[in-house]
């Protein structure tokens, strides 16, 4: 076998090195992403929480459920709720549950009537717990706070004497997810990641594709206005979108059982403005991208890191840094997750999600809007 030439292989190294050298900007996208990686996962990889809203519900009103009490709102990570819609008013606990449906809090800690006596006639007593389950990290991470907290609490009563073998015990309920499955919190999160990944993805492709062929000078001279360009790309692939989108819900409907608590309807309609979100930010990165190739690399980028790290589908959002929190507000699938979560388990209906479809049509038209000027900028350059 003939020995290899190394004046050839040279060449060949040298030759390769030109190509990596002649395109910057996967280069550039290949040192940044690791670095993108790093920055976002060393801020959110956190399994504390910084914030824990609850609802106080003390239907006994004696000094040891006060003092009860006081131990949960004492608790840097607790922020109780325990006033009505009216000044002096307790909580009852349908308000608490409304609560729960619309996030405005994590759990409902009940104390009962009688907790005095039943401490002084059993010697235990339960201390009812209702856990928003829909999202399991969430909802584990909350008990383990409110057992740390209740294991504290009986320390001091076992200190104050008098009370030996008479401890509060937990009777922990789940709502939404009982069984605390994991595939009920994950598989809503994949769909509305996966879904605003293809939305941008069909769209990324468009203008550069055109700007890869050449054909993209007959956009420029066509007495067509910049919008009416961007606006004409964006409506065919809303059809292709929201039919993935409804194949993608079936699909995990039937396969992985994943429950539908709420209206389809209003599923859809939230669906589409979230794709419309998605379209508009892969039209925005097609205006910027010279190829096909640098806009799929920058669309994967752009949709699945933030989606996946900054939108509280693996971490909790109040776990986040608040730059990151900040960042959160501006990723699509922030809002969509809470839509698809809340409608899949909860059953929530659409008025627990006028801001979150708000959001929604604001970033949709901050980003058209972006992308209109953008290739409106490049047209008369190239005029």
């Amino acid at each position: 076998m003939p020995s290899a030439n190394m004046g050839r292989i040279k060449a060949i190294i040298v030759k390769e090195f030109f190509h990596i050298l002649r395109d910057p900007r996967s280069l550039t996208m290949v040192f940044i992403t690791p670095l993108v990686m790093i920055f976002i996962l060393g801020y959110s990889v956190s399994y504390d929480l910084n914030r824990i809203d609850a609802a106080v519900i003390d239907l006994d009103q004696s000094p040891l459920s006060k003092r009860l009490a006081q131990a949960f709102a004492a608790n840097r990570v607790f922020v109780v709720h325990n006033r009505g819609d009216a000044p002096g008013r307790m909580l009852s606990l349908g308000e608490a549950e409304e609560m729960l449906r619309r996030r405005e809090i994590k759990e409902i800690i009940v104390i009962p009537a009688d907790l005095s006596r039943r401490l002084a006639a059993r010697g235990s007593c339960e201390i009812g717990l209702i856990i928003d389950g829909s999202e399991t990290n969430v909802a584990n991470l909350v008990y383990q706070y409110d057992e740390r907290i209740l294991l504290e609490f009986n320390s001091g009563l076992l200190a104050a004497g008098g009370t030996a073998g008479r401890l509060l015990r937990l009777d922990t309920k789940i709502y939404f997810n009982p069984e605390v499955r994991s595939q009920f919190f994950f598989i809503p999160g994949l769909v509305a990641v996966i879904l605003l990944m293809i939305s941008a993805m069909l769209t990324s492709l468009s203008i550069s594709r055109e700007r890869e062929t050449g054909s993209i000078a007959l956009l420029f001279i066509s007495p067509l206005r910049s919008r009416e360009i961007i606006i004409g790309k964006t409506i065919p692939y809303i059809i292709v979108a929201l039919l993935d989108g409804v194949f993608i819900l079936l699909f995990a409907r039937f396969w992985f059982g994943i429950p539908l608590r709420g209206s389809l309807l209003v599923l859809l309609l939230f669906a589409l403005l979230y794709i419309l979100s998605g379209l508009a930010l892969g039209i925005l990165i097609s205006t910027s991208a010279p190829t096909q190739r640098t806009a799929m690399l920058a669309t994967l980028l752009i949709t699945m890191l933030p989606s996946f790290l900054l939108s509280g589908f693996i971490f909790p959002l109040d776990s986040l840094s608040p730059v990151l929190r900040a960042i959160s507000y501006a990723v699509p699938a922030t809002y969509f997750l809470r839509i698809i979560r809340g409608v899949i388990l909860k059953g929530a209906e659409l008025k627990h999600f006028l801001f979150e479809g708000g959001m929604l049509v604001a970033l949709s038209l901050v980003l058209l809007a972006a992308a209109t000027r953008k290739f409106n900028r490049q047209r008369k350059a190239a005029q």
